[in-house]
């Protein structure tokens, strides 16, 4: 039997919880497909941790160094990484602001990866790394993500590449049909356009890989490469909406069916898909689908 592939996680406050739960998900879920220990997962920090839906985790006794893989999870960059060590591993990935702690310490030159910011400004910050405007990105010894739920797709894109695409996609039926019974993200972007429109489609992407920390109207013009205002307008020609409403559309189904098939406390469903006030939640899934957050879980 080969050797388990050490990950560890490095949390830092604040960290997506429901990042790191996605991709330990996956993890897991190869341990149970294959009935092996594929993989071996630890959370390391110096000390207790506190998420951004304020469950406190207390990490392992497991060495950093001793890692094959470390992943950093943050929501913030004012604080320090160890990198020294980091350097030392094998491979490196960040989740959310994780990602952007790693370019800071010119981990990530060289490589292409997905960063949390805006493109104009990425791009003088680190014209070192090349940048990618996806929900994910894998090169070579590094992978990059944002917060939230695009950390299961950076995952499964690593169990494919390193233990081949059949598991990955055993790994994927498992996680969808058996335990989550939520439809991946992109199952969320509309097929109503009626002729190609690559903007739009590149937008909605990147609106569904960004639910937890929805991306400001400007940000995601740039991502896309125009104006905020050309991008309304071709939201209203093709979508008969403005951006703004059809992000908020996303995240109210993707809440939709969290509360319906997930077991998870309203208030971090609400924290899953970007929002930070609870009364605010609650008025806008009430406004759209016509009962609060708590009737539609007991229904």
């Amino acid at each position: 039997m080969s050797k388990p592939c050490k990950v560890g996680f490095l949390l830092y406050p604040d960290f997506s919880l429901l990042g790191v739960s996605s991709a330990l998900e996956v993890l897991r879920a190869v341990n149970r497909v294959t009935g092996d220990t594929v993989y071996e997962s630890a959370v390391v920090a110096e000390s207790s941790v506190v998420s951004n839906v304020g469950l406190s985790l207390e990490p392992s006794q497991a060495a950093l160094g001793l890692m094959d893989i470390v992943i950093l999870v943050a929501s913030g960059t004012d604080v320090t990484i160890p990198v020294t060590v980091l350097s030392d591993i094998a491979m490196l990935g960040g989740i959310g602001k994780g990602a952007n702690l790693l370019a800071q310490a010119g981990l990530l030159d060289g490589f292409r990866a997905r960063l949390e910011g805006t493109a104009d400004e990425l791009q003088m910050q680190y014209p070192t790394i090349e940048l990618s405007q996806g929900a994910f990105e894998l090169d070579r010894s590094r992978m990059t993500c944002g917060a939230g739920t695009a950390a299961l797709d950076m995952m499964l894109s690593l169990v494919a590449r390193e233990q081949g695409v059949d598991l990955a996609s055993s790994v994927s039926e498992l996680l969808v049909r058996d335990r989550l019974g939520v439809p991946p993200r992109s199952s969320f972007v509309p097929r109503i356009v009626k002729k190609p429109q690559p903007q739009i489609e590149e937008a909605t992407q990147l609106m569904a890989a960004n639910i937890e920390e929805p991306l400001g109207a400007d940000e995601l013009a740039s991502l896309v490469g125009i104006s905020r205002r050309q991008l309304e307008r071709l939201f209203r020609k093709y979508l008969d909406t403005v951006p703004s409403k059809h992000y908020l559309k996303l995240r109210l189904e993707y809440a939709r069916q969290l509360l319906r098939e997930v077991e998870m406390p309203v208030v971090e469903v609400g924290i899953a898909c970007g929002f930070s006030n609870a009364s605010h939640f609650s008025t806008a899934y009430k406004n759209h689908f016509g009962l609060t957050p708590r009737e539609e879980k007991q229904a």
